[in-house]
């Protein structure tokens, strides 16, 4: 049951989300670069404005290769068979496509069998003097991110939620990122480093890492003619063989071209090529995977995505009950993370009419209405 709103210019929450029309203002005047306010669509839970704002083109060739003599198989299942025996596993992400960490948290959780037990981010905030890596120190003992300085991307639903589900499933989460320049040496050596700093304090111990695009090519290929990428760098330094996972070249594009094996597989779940022996099939040699994605459907204006399983439904809020002006947004909180955490769930509504709802599993929420003004919340409980 939700209780009535209660009007609370005082307890507002984070001011870093970004109205739309306040993105768009911001792009329009140059103050703004595109796949910066491509991130901020994510913030807002607004994937199709994401991915019609920024983008990457199909990489190294792949835009070529036919289905012809492979077959397909469950992406999940596979990944978790090559990378049990393993002690290394790199993830790639898009940064604006959630459905890449929905993925990429299945193969957390599901890997945490096998004795996987640290998570290094790249999308967090680093801090070298701290054994975590981490700005945010406290982050493994408080269980979930702070909106406002754990870190950029972790602003985003997903990447908050993948982050909150690896600490319950005992990660010691560490960052890696770039923290300063270092002379004659590219962003990626100086992440494979920072790495390979972690590592040591922490030998033998089954890591994964998840970073954007890129970074997880272990090939020869040279970044702008001039150097590796981090993959290949951990790779050379530490003779630790990772499997590399891409997850970009085969989900849906709109700027760019998108692969048409997504319109003649026709998956309805993230799935890998098998070769005619029955192996996953390496179509390059960037990368040991490659994962294709279904395309998105939406659901009232929510990519289908959303719903991870049978548990997560629609919650409308009641229009009578909000009594601030629009543009509002609609976010749920979990109770303990009102007032500094990132949002399980969050829509902008532009005015009264607007039907998309939040997409929620059962468990305890607040739900705070906010125009940057004023604000209301309430409880809400879901059976």
């Amino acid at each position: 049951m939700a209780s009535q709103f209660e009007l609370d210019a005082q307890n507002r929450p984070p001011t870093d989300h970004q109205f739309s029309y306040e993105i768009e203002n911001q792009l329009a005047k140059g103050e703004m670069r595109s796949p910066t306010a491509s991130y901020y669509y994510t913030f807002i839970g607004d994937y199709h404005s994401a991915i019609t704002t920024y983008d990457i083109p199909i990489s190294w060739g792949l835009d070529t290769i036919q289905a012809d003599g492979y077959k397909t198989a469950a992406a999940i299942s596979r990944i978790i068979k090559l990378a049990k025996d393993k002690n290394l596993v790199i993830i790639s992400e898009s940064h604006l496509k959630p459905q890449h960490r929905i993925f990429a948290k299945r193969v957390i959780d599901s890997l945490a069998n096998y004795g996987y037990s640290h998570l290094g981010i790249e999308a967090l905030t680093p801090e070298l003097s701290f054994p975590t890596q981490l700005l945010d120190s406290n982050l493994n003992q408080r269980g979930y991110t702070l909106f406002a300085e754990s870190g950029f991307f972790a602003r985003e639903p997903q990447m908050a939620e993948l982050i909150r589900d690896a600490l319950k499933n005992n990660y010691q989460i560490f960052g890696y990122e770039k923290q300063q320049s270092i002379p004659d040496k590219d962003r990626d050596e100086i992440q494979a480093d920072n790495v390979i700093r972690y590592l040591n304090n922490n030998r033998g111990q089954k890591t994964i890492l998840l970073c954007g695009w890129h970074h997880a090519i272990e090939s020869d290929e040279l970044k702008r003619g001039r150097s590796y990428w981090m993959a290949k760098y951990l790779k050379d330094k530490t003779e630790i063989d990772p499997l590399t996972i891409y997850q970009d070249n085969f989900t849906e594009k709109v700027i760019y071209n998108e692969h048409e094996l997504l319109d003649n597989i026709r998956a309805i779940e993230p799935v890998i090529l098998l070769d005619r022996d029955g192996k996953v099939a390496r179509l390059s040699n960037q990368v040991d995977i490659e994962v294709i994605y279904p395309k998105t459907k939406y659901i009232n204006g929510r990519p289908n995505w959303l719903y991870k399983d049978n548990s997560y439904k629609e919650y409308t809020l009641d229009k009578e009950w909000v009594k601030i002006e629009y543009p509002l947004f609609f976010m749920a909180f979990y109770p303990e993370e009102q007032y500094d955490g990132t949002p399980v769930d969050i829509i902008e509504m532009k005015d009264r009419y607007d039907q998309r709802s939040l997409i929620l599993k059962p468990g305890s929420y607040i739900i705070k209405v906010y125009n940057k003004i004023d604000s209301q919340e309430m409880e809400l409980s879901i059976e």
